[in-house]
């Protein structure tokens, strides 16, 4: 999957939109809320979300468990961390192998 980086205010919007409905069991609620991303990963991502289940210790879906999901089922990040992944791709690419 290739990552996809969205600048950071779209992203946080993308998160406060999801932070009602992520959660709910509702697929179609959390496609309308990922309405800005227009791809082949929205169905998967949007069944990840609905399915979120909340945080042990609030209780809720917050936006830690949504940016968890779309990092690791999107491969959605915030542009915010690029530099740090190029920084640690070099860095694994200057490893011996």
């Amino acid at each position: 999957m290739t990552e996809e980086f969205l600048s950071n205010a779209l992203y946080l919007t993308i998160v406060n939109r999801l932070i009602p409905v992520a959660g709910t069991g509702n697929a179609k609620a959390n496609i309308a809320a990922l309405e800005p991303l227009t791809n082949d990963r929205l169905n998967l991502l949007a069944d990840r979300l609905a399915a979120l289940a909340p945080c042990p210790v609030t209780g809720l879906v917050t936006d830690n468990e949504i940016k968890i999901a779309l990092g690791e089922h999107g491969d959605i990040w915030p542009s915010c961390i690029r530099g740090h992944i190029m920084v640690a791709d070099l860095e694994g690419d200057l490893q011996p192998h």
